[in-house]
Order: structure tokens, then C-alpha cells, then sequence
């Protein structure tokens, strides 16, 4: 058996770069490896031609190169200087062959005809072989059945049917007309009890706002008696007062020279100076008539 095989190179382990030899304690799962991202691992059908980890590793890098190059590489666009004050930009047509611009798209209307479709004709129906031996009678008229015989029963199940039918029929409509009749009634009669329910309602609302009505009446009446009584005692009470003060308080005016006759004040204040200084001035008139007659 050991002549059978041999190696380039003697047998190793595989080293595993995912996780050490040893765990440490404080390492827990996390260098656990997951068996969907080993690279050794193909996910795939069973039944498709297996393809080699390195070329699909390099394609797959090849790959997102280019995608990165694609999208890193900036799209390079015509950049227009801004306009002149006073200018703006307006597009303008620059392609080999003018084409009139529409608002709205030209539309056609095309129609066509397509030829009718044939059905298909009917399918026969099925008549099986007929096998054995055919054979024939004669049925003379009267053999079979009497016609006239025969038929009355059928008439009078064919009669009873259609005059019981008939009598339903009727009676479903007396039915259906006493069903009008009454719901008819029974509406007028709605009517009338919810008319005389308004009726009294209305009655009652009108007593109830004339009742309101009334005593805000009597309450108002009995509010103008108390102010007018409690004017006519503060009157009565005040004339009481006032009589006999009224006396006193002229004397105490008069006294403090508050008041005065007009008649008086006019004798007082007018007409006595006046004289006064009138008497007093003759009177210096006659002593010095008499100094100049004795001088």
C-alpha cells in the first residue's frame, strides 16, 4: 500500500488564518469564522460546472474595480459663462436638420380590417355502430293508446295548475291592494296625531311663554312699587328732616353773613357811603367858609 502514492512535499496541516490555534478565555465567538464568507465555500447549484474560487475571486475584483473607476471618474459637461447684464440665454436649434417643435405631438388616426372568422362547422354527433339484428313491427291505431282517453288527465293536472295559479295570483293582489289601504290609514292617522302633538306643543309653548312673559311682568311691577315706595319714604323723610331745619339754617346763614337782602345790601353798601361822604364834604365846605369870614 505505501508504494501505491507518492508527494512532492511532505503532508502539512492546513493553517486556518481566520482563527489561532488556541482560545483565549476573554475571546468568547468572536473569531468564530462564517462558513459564508470563506472563499472555499461555492454557493450554487449542484448540478452546474463548478468554477475555480481563484478566476471567480479575480473577476469579482476585476469587477468592482471598474465599478469604482466608473463612478469615481467625474461626467464632463459643457459649463455656459452667465450672460451679459442686460442678456439672458435663449435655447436655441443647433442639429443638421430643423425639426418644428409642437407643443403637442402630431397624432394620426390608422384603422384596418381583418377578415371575418369562420367557425368552425359543428361537430356531427355521435351515432355508434348499431349492432345485432334489426327487426320491425306494425302498430295498428288504437294499439298503443287512446288519445282522447289518455290526455284528460293530463288537461285537468294542466287546468287545476294554472286556475290555482290564477286564484293565488288574485289573491296576492287583494292582499298586496288591503296592504296599500291600510298603510294609506295608518299615514293619515300619523298625520293627524303628529299635527294635534304640534298643536299642543305650540299651546303649550305659547302658555309657558306667557306664563314667563307675566311673571316678569308682575316682577317688574313689584321692583317700580318698591323704588317708588322707597322715593316716596325717602321724600316724606327728607321734608321731615328739612322742615324744621330749614328756619335754623336761614337764621345761622343770616348770621354768618352768607346771606342778605338785596334791599338792604343796596342801603348799606351803596347809598349810605354816599352820603356819608356827601355830609362830609359840605361840612369841609362850611368850616372853611367860616375860617375865611372870621379871618
Amino acid at each position: 500500500m505505501e508504494g501505491q502514492y507518492t508527494f512532492q512535499s511532505a503532508p502539512r496541516a492546513v493553517r486556518n488564518t481566520n482563527r489561532k490555534k488556541y482560545r483565549d478565555d476573554d475571546m468568547g465567538e468572536s473569531g468564530a469564522g462564517n462558513i459564508m464568507f470563506d472563499p472555499r465555500v461555492i454557493r450554487g447549484n449542484t448540478y452546474a460546472m463548478p468554477v475555480p474560487v481563484r478566476q471567480m475571486q479575480m473577476t469579482q475584483k476585476i469587477g468592482r474595480n471598474t465599478r469604482k473607476k466608473r463612478l469615481s471618474k467625474p461626467i464632463p459637461r459643457s459649463s455656459t459663462p452667465e450672460p451679459v447684464p442686460g442678456r439672458k440665454h435663449t435655447e436655441a436649434q443647433t442639429d443638421n436638420f430643423l425639426e418644428e417643435l409642437h407643443d403637442k405631438p402630431y397624432e394620426a388616426e390608422i384603422s384596418t380590417q381583418t377578415d371575418h372568422l369562420l367557425d368552425y362547422p359543428t361537430a356531427p354527433l355521435f351515432k355508434p355502430k348499431p349492432s345485432g339484428v334489426s327487426k320491425a313491427t306494425e302498430i295498428l291505431p288504437g294499439d298503443l293508446f287512446d288519445f282522447d282517453l289518455e290526455v284528460e288527465p293530463i288537461l285537468e293536472v294542466l287546468i287545476g295548475k294554472s286556475l290555482d295559479h290564477a286564484l293565488m295570483e288574485v289573491l296576492e293582489e287583494e292582499e298586496l291592494k288591503e296592504l296599500k289601504q291600510h298603510k294609506a290609514d295608518f299615514e293619515q292617522k300619523r298625520n293627524t296625531r303628529l299635527a294635534e302633538v304640534q298643536r299642543l306643543e305650540a299651546a303649550e309653548k305659547r302658555r309657558v311663554e306667557e306664563k314667563e312673559r307675566r311673571i316678569k311682568q308682575g316682577k317688574d311691577f313689584e321692583e317700580k312699587q318698591k323704588a317708588a315706595a322707597e322715593k316716596a319714604k325717602a321724600r316724606l323723610l327728607a321734608k321731615q328732616l328739612l322742615a324744621g331745619a330749614e328756619d335754623v339754617v336761614f337764621v345761622n346763614l343770616e348770621k354768618e353773613g352768607k346771606i342778605e337782602e338785596p334791599i338792604r345790601k343796596q342801603v348799606v353798601e351803596g347809598f349810605l357811603p354816599w352820603i356819608m361822604e356827601q355830609t362830609r364834604s359840605r361840612l369841609q365846605n362850611s368850616a372853611a367858609a367860616r375860617q375865611t369870614i372870621t379871618a
